[in-house]
């Protein structure tokens, strides 16, 4: 089961001009529930001839360890590609560890880097599993550039359709890869980018997810924010889609670990007294499998006291929402090549997270400060994506 808390910058809105409200909804396990069967995890490495030697045994060290975390009751398949993709072991339950053990040390390195295609056979098999209530977290490790397609758009398409069935891409990069395309991926699919620098990075990527994956308390998580008497709505750090004014966010499963969606609202002016802003709907399959729907009003009062609006603020909610916002503003400005004005926005995103006191995010702005004033003059988008991620995934 899931449990979900909703918080938002303000408890009063002015009625006699537009107000915008922050908001974040936060989704995680309830804590004791045992995962059901709908959670799974897809390892999909390469094994490409440059994957030889330490990052291949880093790669298989980290897939077996993902078989200490995952309960009987999670599933598990396992990928490899170079020049061909190779459907290693089927999705099916983790009950034979050694036999999954012996498969996965017999990867070898060899050929090229046919990117496109694993996660086209990764996306058709989720399918699949999706189709009966079940949710896919695919863990991609490569090292490379794609020897297959290189076109970014056709991966996003593929990733698109991918997030409508709640297929999770999360991207561990190593070396010489296209940050660009594991960027996007990982993002519409509401998924971590990992720029792997030191190797240990690998088996904690593997493990988080692995252990987000054991303690599921839903799957195909589909939540969906209708606005009433308000604007248009905006989410700042998870991918979604607008329809008929109402935003909807694919998450695939949810574990322990919180998934906060966080975003902002605009309301309109009005008669005071109390309003209904905007309603979250929450869909997702139980751990026994039945399909539960949850409804949550976040209700306003809407006043022409504006000393009572102001006062009322959740300052610290307003500077972590400003955060991720900027932070996609940063993200856009690096794609362009503009490190300058990515540098600028940054410098306004420390202010934001020192104001939030949470010290990640104080930590990881002060880190991407330094990556775009790289004194050599090279900025290592790799690594700047991997901050601006910790940011707006946290």
């Amino acid at each position: 089961m899931l449990k979900t808390e909703i918080k938002t910058s303000n408890s009063n809105c002015f009625a006699d001009t537009l107000t915008k409200i922050y908001f974040q909804i936060v989704i995680s396990a309830v804590q004791g529930d045992r995962a059901g069967s709908g959670s799974a995890i897809a390892i999909i490495v390469d094994r490409s001839g440059s994957m030889h030697g330490e990052k291949l045994d880093d790669a298989r060290d980290a897939a077996k360890m993902v078989l200490d975390v995952l309960g009987e009751s999670n599933e598990l398949a396992l990928y490899s590609f170079a020049n061909r993709v190779e459907r290693i072991i089927p999705m099916g339950p983790v009950d034979d560890v050694d036999r999954i053990s012996r498969e996965i040390d017999r990867i070898r390195a060899s050929g090229g880097t046919s990117l496109y295609h694993a996660l086209e056979t990764v996306y058709d098999d989720a399918r699949k599993f999706s189709a009966e209530g079940g949710s896919v977290t695919a863990i991609l490790l490569t090292d490379g550039q794609p020897s297959d397609v290189a076109e970014v758009d056709r991966y996003e398409k593929l990733a698109a359709s991918a997030s409508e069935i709640g297929l999770k891409i999360v991207s561990i990069g190593i070396g010489d890869y296209d940050e660009t395309i594991l960027k996007r991926i990982s993002d519409i699919t509401n998924g971590d980018f990992v720029n792997a620098t030191d190797r240990n990075l690998v088996s904690e990527t593997f493990r988080k997810h692995a252990r987000e994956a054991a303690t599921a308390g839903g799957t195909s998580v589909t939540l969906r924010i209708a606005p009433r008497e308000s604007g248009s709505v905006n989410i700042f750090d998870q991918s979604f889609t607008l329809d008929d004014g109402i935003a909807t966010v694919n998450l695939g499963s949810v574990g322990a670990s919180p998934v906060n969606v966080t975003g902002s609202v605009d309301i309109k002016g009005g008669n005071e007294g109390s309003i209904t802003a905007l309603q979250a709907l929450l869909s997702y399959r139980d751990n026994d499998g039945t399909a539960r729907e949850d409804k949550f009003p976040v209700t306003l009062n809407r006043t022409k006291n504006s000393e009572k609006v102001v006062s009322g603020i959740n300052r610290e909610l307003v500077n972590e929402a400003r955060l991720k916002m900027q932070m996609n503003q940063v993200e856009y400005l690096i794609s362009q090549g503009d490190f300058d004005n990515a540098t600028r926005v940054n410098k306004q995103a420390m202010e934001a997270a020192s104001a939030t006191r949470k010290v990640e995010f104080i930590e990881a702005t002060k880190k991407l400060d330094r990556v775009l004033s790289s004194s050599s003059g090279e900025v290592d988008r790799k690594e700047a994506y991997n901050q601006t991620t910790k940011i707006k995934r946290n």
